[in-house]
């Protein structure tokens, strides 16, 4: 979960349906994203952000994501470090 997006989300007293809306998605799409589940576009990412408040950096990649979400590449990276 992108815990930082949703409190900032939540913040502004945005709902997921109205932050889809705000990005013309639809709102499974957006309620994926903010689950890790799937990755934003750069365009989109910088949408939200500025929606929100907060840099695409510390919204999308200083998340930890759950273990259900793909995350790969990252393990693979802990493991031979």
């Amino acid at each position: 979960m992108r815990t930082l997006l949703i409190e900032k989300r939540k913040a502004k007293d945005l709902t997921v349906a109205d932050m889809a809306k705000l990005l013309d998605k639809s709102s499974s799409f957006y309620y994926k994203i903010e689950a890790g589940i799937r990755n934003p576009n750069i365009t989109t990412a910088k949408q939200i952000a500025d929606i929100v408040g907060g840099t695409v950096d510390e919204l999308f990649f200083d998340n930890d994501l759950d273990s259900s979400s793909n995350n790969d590449e990252t393990s693979a990276t802990k493991d031979s470090a």
